[in-house]
């Protein structure tokens, strides 16, 4: 197996969105695997919602932890268990809610036999559908939209900055590595042992993983794909949160990892992984 697309989500519907940009990719040799915070909710929809694709598909239900651990926990330990599912030889991590062109996979794939070590981020902006707001269902379980996406949106809501220069690959600051359209090579993971808590997660969002800082401090490079670009439904409002928002600026969380590294109270290897 080329690529694992590592997929976590605690969110209604969006199965629509996956499915389609998953479906479109010029880059065949995949695997999907899905952590689902709603698995008990779904698991029967999705299994007979994926039935037809040409991909091997695992739905996982996320690993139970204890109220009193709070989100971060939580997310941790479900990036760990989508890691520890993904046999490819890239994992390529995708947030929910987003559209991704057929060349997307392609793309990491191409960085990853240029150097094998690297981690790659992508691009993300955000966009939204005016027209379709309206009709949502907060309770759906796979589909919010229905089959039409077969065009990224058309209204432009947020643009991602990281984009700059001449629109050639560069290299990039662990900061700018976001998880939720993101490459890591598998044996790099293996290396750094997987994702933790406190080192690793500085805010509220799956994008807000910063484990590149410890695999910058590790030697692996860090690369910016300013055109692998991905598309985000705007989906506030549109999904039930249970967690309320918290963290610092990943700048500044940046700043913290790097100044315990140096002091070693941060290893760069853990052991989370199986």
């Amino acid at each position: 197996m080329s690529i694992s697309v590592m997929y976590i989500t605690n969110r209604y519907g969006g199965m629509d969105i996956l499915k389609s940009s998953l479906n479109r990719q010029e880059f065949k040799d995949f695997e999907l695997v899905i952590v689902d915070g709603l698995y008990d909710l779904r698991k029967d929809e999705v299994k007979e919602y994926f039935k037809d694709v040409t991909y091997p598909v695992k739905h996982l239900k996320e690993i139970e932890l204890e109220p009193d651990k709070g989100y971060k926990a939580k997310l941790a330990r479900c990036i760990n268990q989508g890691f520890s599912n993904c046999e490819g030889d890239l994992i390529v991590s995708l947030q929910d809610y987003i559209y991704v062109p057929k060349d997307g996979l392609a793309k990491f794939w191409a960085i990853y036999q240029f150097n094998s070590n690297a981690l790659v981020t992508g691009i993300s902006h955000q966009y939204y559908y005016p027209e379709k707001s309206e009709i949502v269902d907060e309770k759906g379980l796979i589909t919010i939209f229905g089959e039409d996406f077969t065009k990224k949106p058309d209204i432009r809501f947020w643009t991602d900055p990281r984009p700059t220069g001449n629109g050639s690959l560069r290299e990039a600051q662990p900061v700018e590595w976001e998880l939720n359209w993101a490459s890591i090579p598998n044996k790099v993971v293996r290396d750094l042992g997987g994702c933790d808590a406190e080192y690793d997660l500085h805010g509220f969002g799956y994008d807000n993983t910063n484990l590149a800082t410890r695999a910058a401090f590790a030697g692996y490079p860090i690369y910016l794909h300013p055109t692998n670009e991905v598309f985000c439904f705007n989906h506030d409002g549109w999904w039930e949160n249970k967690y309320k928002k918290e963290g610092i600026q990943p700048h500044d969380f940046h700043i913290q990892q790097m100044n315990r590294m140096f002091k070693g109270e941060i290893p760069a290897r853990l052991n989370y992984l199986d």
